[in-house]
């Protein structure tokens, strides 16, 4: 077994030279390092340089001397464990979407999506997609879809915006997901047209903001200068990357 005994003497020469990370794994060699190392003063070093004004005493011990400072100062810098997500309440079962489509001020698609179609993916494309479409579709990154069964044909020169709004049956409460959003952005080579809306948080969690919620118009060569939509897609990248990340932020919008 290797032999790391060394004078003491040099230790605490060497120890207050060293970082956080450093001085916490110095702690792992042995029992002579780790007593040295966990001495406070030390800590007390590096909390002094982090925020000096844990050092500080205004009429009170300070908070370094009062909880340590290598309680304090490990406290704020360790990594901290990815906790898991609470199961939500909801389930797609509970929940109707509501999508229309504007070119102008005429309605050119609205329909009534079953949360578990919302859910699942599109497998069978029309003939004729690209080849960034399809290895879009065969992606393995989260996808919220919904199939256009009869596909209708636009023109981006004209003024397009989708409204997206979300039931739930159990107590048929509604809250919106996109407001009348425009396509700001078309990936001409990737055959999708992009809008987003952020979403409206209960005021029950004020300190949650600016999630957005993205949708796209999945899309197929038409009649000469047109193109036609096959397919719907939804998500919150942002924020939620699975049925159950999405399905606790839908937990948390302002339904009405």
């Amino acid at each position: 077994m290797p032999d790391f005994s060394c004078p003491a003497e040099v230790l605490k020469v060497v120890f207050p030279l060293l970082n956080g990370a450093d001085l916490a794994a110095c702690m792992c060699v042995s029992k002579q390092w780790h007593q040295l190392s966990r001495d406070d003063y030390l800590w007390k070093k590096l909390c002094a340089q982090k925020w000096p004004s844990t050092c500080q005493s205004r009429g009170s011990l300070p908070i370094g001397e009062s909880r340590g400072y290598y309680k304090l100062f490990t406290s704020f810098v360790r990594k901290q464990r990815k906790r898991p997500m609470p199961a939500p309440k909801l389930s797609f079962e509970d929940l109707e979407f509501y999508v229309d489509i504007w070119v102008g001020s005429s309605s050119v698609y609205s329909a009534v999506v079953p949360g578990p179609v919302v859910r699942s993916r599109i497998y069978n494309p029309p003939d004729g997609i690209c080849e960034a479409m399809q290895l879009h579709l065969a992606s393995q990154t989260y996808k919220m879809t919904i199939p256009v069964q009869k596909g209708f044909e636009i023109c981006f020169s004209e003024d397009i915006h989708v409204s997206l709004l979300v039931r739930r049956r159990d107590d048929e409460r509604v809250a919106c997901i996109i407001d009348k959003s425009g396509f700001d952005y078309v990936d001409g080579p990737g055959y999708r047209a992009h809008a987003y809306d952020y979403l409206q948080i209960s005021p029950l969690f004020p300190f949650v903001s600016e999630i957005r919620a993205w949708l796209a118009l999945l899309l197929v060569d038409g009649k000469v200068g047109q193109l036609e939509v096959f397919g719907i897609e939804v998500d919150f990248t942002d924020a939620a990357n699975d049925d159950s990340e999405v399905l606790c932020l839908f937990e948390i919008l302002d339904w009405k």
